[in-house]
């Protein structure tokens, strides 16, 4: 009766409602999606009306439809507008099947989403601001390298977009070089935001001079690029300190991450040709500064040869003459100085021949000086080295019998004796006690006795 009453009164019914998916769950063998439909309270979080759902022949088209037509899978925590009718058996319930989905209402909730995070971009972070059509971020204002050679590019391991930019960088027409260095994380999916966010923090704490980071990903469906309309990764791009291109591959649309980047490219080909188009760009401006500066040579030198020209024939004319001139001058001064050689060279060699004759004297007479000056020098060495034998010889006498008086026989041949304490000789007997023993070494003998008593004594007996 139930069964009969609802069919009768929803029977041929179509509603289209607004909800929320809960409990989504899809078979994929039978291509049937289960789930819930949920209302939620405006001012709380609590659900108000909830209801089983399910989808299957035309209606789970209309949803691999609306995944295909937004990019957003039909999973858990969408609120959509579907339309619904409904449904009750008497062992499984009530229930609503889904037959058709707004991908509109979606894209307008994604389009929403989006805006709200641009606003709060430029709201929360001064160097991002609206520039017209576009945005103005700290790392769109960085000025490129005249020259890009060192790129790390951020991709997936598995991305055949990310292969395809390194084939067109290493295979460019121009034969330029490139060291690229692969930083490989997870580029799909906004929970994995925190992930792509820690791998653009450790291409920062590498400190190497990287003159681009390139953020590469393949084609895909729309959800794939969630990541990229993510407000931490749009903020770490806008103010990240190295010039970010991007070719996500994203055909439809420009992503927030696009937006802040210094360069966005459709695809990671377009990305690696627009790093040779900027090479090859410097490349061209120095060919054409070369060719100028050929240009410019070639004036100068034109100009300047025909003023070398005309200066190298008044040279020749001014040195003629001017050989001409001094040439008679140079004739009456070499004239000048034979006549003044000569009578220099006759005072001279009177001069020298004087001199030979006082050379020939004087070596005989000073020999003999120095002869008789060796003699005195001899004869003073030979006596200050008798004296000086002489005055040692008596001093080690002296030094002989002083050592022979103080030495331990003589002294003990005088009556006096040495006193030894545990092997060593000892003078004082601030460490000797009574009852300890001691070894005396007299002249002839060695005497081992034991201390029986201990006085203090001034030494005056034997004070000389």
């Amino acid at each position: 009766m139930i069964q009969d009453t609802l069919n009768a009164r929803f029977e041929g019914e179509r509603f289209w409602v607004l909800a929320d998916i809960t409990n989504h769950s899809y078979k994929a063998d039978k291509k049937i999606h289960y789930f819930e439909l949920v209302e939620k309270a405006q001012s709380v979080n609590a659900i108000t009306a909830k209801m089983m759902g399910k989808s299957w022949g035309g209606g789970a088209v209309r949803i691999e439809e609306f995944e295909k037509n937004t990019g957003q899978a039909f999973t858990n925590n969408l609120h959509v507008l579907v339309q619904v009718s409904v449904d009750y058996h008497p062992l499984y319930g009530l229930s609503v099947s889904v037959l058709d989905i707004d991908s509109n209402f979606m894209l307008g909730i994604l389009e929403q989403q989006r805006n709200a995070t641009l606003e709060r971009l430029v709201r929360e972070n001064e160097y991002i601001q609206k520039a017209g059509d576009g945005y103005s971020t700290y790392n769109s204002r960085l000025q490129l390298a005249a020259v890009i050679q060192r790129v790390a590019v951020l991709s997936s391991s598995s991305s055949a977009g990310n292969e395809d930019f390194r084939h067109t960088m290493q295979h460019n027409n121009f034969g330029y070089v490139f060291q690229i260095d692969d930083y490989y994380t997870i580029v799909q999916g906004d929970n994995n935001a925190k992930l792509f966010l820690n791998k653009l923090i450790e291409i920062y704490n590498t400190r190497i001079p990287y003159d681009a980071v390139v953020i590469n990903r393949g084609g895909g469906s729309q959800s794939d690029f969630l990541i990229f309309d993510n407000y931490n990764i749009g903020r770490a791009v806008a103010k990240f300190p190295i010039p970010v291109i991007t070719g996500i591959g994203h055909q439809k649309n420009v992503s927030i991450a696009d937006l802040m980047a210094h360069t966005h490219t459709k695809t990671p080909t377009k990305a690696a040709e627009f790093i040779i188009a900027h090479n090859r760009s410097f490349e061209l401006s120095i060919l054409a500064l070369q060719q100028n500066i050929v240009i410019k040579s070639q004036q100068l030198f034109h100009v300047h040869h025909k003023e070398l020209h005309e200066l190298k024939n008044t040279i020749s004319r001014n040195a003629r003459e001017l050989m001409q001139l001094h040439g008679e001058e140079l004739t009456l001064t070499y004239h000048q100085i034979i006549i003044s050689s000569r009578a220099v060279l006759y005072g001279h060699q009177k001069k020298l021949i004087l001199l030979a004759h006082q050379l020939a004297q004087e070596p005989r007479m000073l020999f003999q000086q120095q002869k008789n000056d060796l003699g005195n020098i001899k004869n003073s060495i030979k006596n200050a080295a008798s004296e000086y034998l002489r005055h040692e010889k008596l001093t080690l006498d002296y030094q002989q019998k002083s050592i022979k008086m103080m030495s331990p026989q003589n002294i003990l041949r005088k009556g006096y004796a040495i006193v030894k304490s545990g092997g060593k000789i000892i003078s004082s007997a601030q460490n000797i006690e009574a009852g300890q023993g001691i070894e005396v070494i007299l002249r002839d003998a060695k005497l081992k006795s034991t201390v029986k008593e201990k006085t203090q004594y001034d030494g005056r007996e034997t004070d000389l």
